[in-house]
């Protein structure tokens, strides 16, 4: 398969990641700034950094892992044009001319790692949230197309993004970039924790507190310019408490037929639509559904749902509050996600996943399966540090390229 942009599932064997390991970026964050960064507590550099060695052992294993920053880096060294787009952008957002002239001084290098750590003493806050690389970008069928965040403090992270899909060699080669936001309503959000890619023209979008139907709008006008028939369920999440923030913290993709759900919300009695929207010629038609198992099935889709916290007790909050909806799939059947979420691992196990620890494929112990589509199988990352920005392996992963189904 030739390495390229191409994502028709959340599911179908990864081909190529974007990640970045968390570093100097959290160290610049103190409790003055915590509110601001997006974070409710402070995080360890090292520690989160050992942990995440899990998720790139078994990543690593399977597929081509990109990073962010050198990618970044690579684009700034061989596309002059692209520095002169970031300097235009910022420009926009108002940085002051100072911190430009000094931006624009650097190397690519230099000028990469301060847009990632942020300038002291400047407008230039530093990426806090970079490790989570979903929100800030997504890929669908053969389009990459940057997000357009809620919060202010992402903006350079989506500027960077557009700048690496509009001009790096991987995704100029087939012409990925889309970018709807140069003219929306103001206030339009739309954010990669909540758009997944159930099938090739089958998207499911949350609406919440970082994306909204105007967001869903902006898709929907890019995709109906080259599809004449596709779905687009769309779940409305509640604004708070902040583990709701997306729609991948309370429903992911397992397999062809497993999903993850946060069952108190997604299939409960509660005030939360669910609206399936079919674009045919460009007409959208709504329905308002039960849920959204119901909305998929009316299309085709059926799906066995898992349920976090194992539908017991307190533990379906305890374990959603602490990412235990948010798996990444990096073949079908195939899973990653945070081991502490015991009662969620133990409803994986007695729906038929075998459960290996993450820490055995980075000591040579196991290796990553990926062939045998029978076998379910989660691996599990210890995390008592990564935990604690608020997100899971879905969030720390941005794919690129999925073989198809």
């Amino acid at each position: 398969m030739t390495l390229q942009v191409n994502l028709n599932s959340e599911v179908g064997r990864l081909r190529a990641v974007v990640l970045h390991r968390p570093g100097p970026e959290l160290e610049n964050m103190t409790p003055a700034t915590i509110k601001e960064a997006l974070y409710s507590d402070l995080l360890s550099t090292k520690p989160a950094q050992k942990e995440y060695r899990q998720l790139e052992a078994i990543l690593s294993g399977v597929c081509k892992p990109f990073y962010i920053d050198d990618l970044l880096q690579e684009v700034l060294e061989k596309v002059p044009e692209s520095k002169i787009y970031i300097m235009d952008k910022l420009r926009g957002q108002g940085v002051p001319e100072e911190t430009l002239r000094h931006l624009e001084s650097l190397d690519a290098k230099t000028l990469g790692k301060s847009l990632v750590d942020g300038l002291p003493g400047t407008a230039m806050n530093p990426m806090y949230n970079l490790y989570f690389t979903r929100d800030i970008g997504v890929c669908f069928n053969q389009h990459a197309m940057p997000t357009h965040m809620a919060t202010k403090v992402r903006s350079v992270e989506i500027l960077i993004t557009d700048t690496i899909y509009k001009y790096h060699p991987f995704f100029t080669a087939n012409q990925a970039w889309v970018n709807p936001w140069e003219h929306v309503p103001a206030g339009t959000r739309l954010e990669g924790g909540d758009f997944l890619v159930a099938a090739p023209n089958v998207f499911v979008i949350g609406q919440g507190a970082r994306s909204n139907r105007n967001g869903v709008d902006a898709f929907i006008n890019i995709k109906r310019q080259e599809s004449s028939l596709f779905y687009v369920i769309t779940q409305e999440l509640p604004h708070d408490p902040e583990s709701f923030i997306h729609m991948d913290m309370v429903f992911t993709f397992l397999s062809r037929c497993h999903c993850m759900m946060y069952k108190p919300l997604l299939l409960g009695r509660n005030a939360y639509a669910t609206r399936l929207l079919k674009v045919e010629n460009g007409v959208v038609h709504e329905t308002v559904c039960d849920n959204v198992l119901e909305a998929l099935h009316q299309i085709g889709y059926d799906y066995e749902p898992i349920f976090c916290g194992d539908d017991y007790g307190m533990y379906p909050d305890r374990e959603q509050w602490h990412s235990g909806a948010n798996f990444f799939a990096f073949a079908p059947g195939k899973i990653m996600g945070y081991g502490r979420n015991l009662h969620t691992i133990e409803a994986l196990s007695k729906a038929g996943f075998e459960v290996v620890e993450a820490w055995d494929v980075v000591d040579g112990k196991r290796k990553v399966e990926t062939e045998d589509e029978n076998r379910l199988m989660v691996y599990t990352l210890e995390s008592s540090e990564l935990v604690r920005g608020g997100g899971g392996c879905r969030c720390m992963t941005m794919p690129v390229c999925r073989e198809d189904l």
